[in-house]
């Protein structure tokens, strides 16, 4: 249950900061930059690099901290089996005389590896909390657009991304709901992985009935309001870079440049 109410991953927070102001394009082709740069590189001194520029965003998007953190904290368990796997998995000296087969040298690449992972969800998280759903979809088909040319459904992609991105909040709070009815109906969701995995039953079950009730009323309100694809259909906004934009590119590749040069300057 905490996991459901942790996890921030595709929520959209609105308030008035310089981030949620920029174009959606920017922001996407920024936030992929930074992600490669973080790929790129395994250095801690530009891990470190990273999460001192991520937190500077995040301060200028007015998002607190408790937020950032309590995302994190929702795939902590992913972290810990990184971890563990590179520190039993890698070869070296022993850290632990009781335990010989978890390796120093594993231990050290384990938190490089749980370090790049949470940049590269707190760079996503941001992403996604400063950038709306129909924006996301917007820059998305905008980025895309060139291909519409050899065929490919760019509006239909985007469509589907912003869906799919959009349900993903509602399914987690329809989870809580589900989680709390059956507690109040005396349900217990603790005990060993087996008993765990057979009180998942019943909130699965009414989970998979709603998400296919709502893409059904989906369905038919598209339908209602006579959608038929890309043809002939126009924005209500039409998105233009401005100077503001041309500012938060500048800044990605400067934190990307920097990134790459903290990597490479041994």
């Amino acid at each position: 249950m905490s996991l459901v109410n942790e996890f921030a991953l595709g929520r959209y927070y609105t308030t008035d900061s310089v981030v949620h102001a920029l174009d959606p394009r920017v922001k996407m082709v920024g936030t992929l930059a930074v992600l490669a740069a973080t790929i790129a590189t395994q250095d801690p001194r530009a891990y470190l690099f990273l999460t001192v520029s991520l937190a500077a965003i995040a301060a200028a998007a007015r998002l607190r901290p408790v937020f950032l953190l309590r995302n994190l904290a929702s795939l902590r368990w992913l972290v810990v089996i990184v971890f563990l796997a590179h520190g039993f998995f890698t070869p070296g000296a022993p850290l632990f005389d009781a335990i010989p087969r978890f390796t120093r040298e594993g231990a050290i690449l384990g938190g490089v590896f749980a370090w790049r992972i949470a940049l590269m969800v707190t760079g996503a998280t941001i992403l996604t909390a400063t950038t709306s759903p129909v924006e996301l979809g917007d820059g998305l088909e905008k980025l895309l657009g060139p291909l519409s040319r050899i065929g490919v459904p760019v509006h239909e992609i985007a469509m589907i991304s912003v869906i799919a991105l959009r349900f993903v909040p509602t399914l987690l709070d329809e989870t809580s709901r589900i989680i709390k009815a059956q507690v109040g109906r005396g349900a217990r969701f603790d005990g060993g992985l087996i008993a765990r995995a057979r009180s998942a039953v019943p909130i699965l079950v009414p989970l998979f009935a709603s998400a296919l009730h709502r893409a059904d009323d989906l369905a038919l309100a598209m339908d209602a309001r006579c959608y038929r694809g890309a043809e002939g259909r126009t924005k209500y906004i039409e998105l233009r870079l401005t100077g503001r934009d041309a500012a938060g590119l500048v800044a990605a590749a400067l934190i990307v440049l920097c990134t790459l040069a903290i990597s490479s300057s041994r």
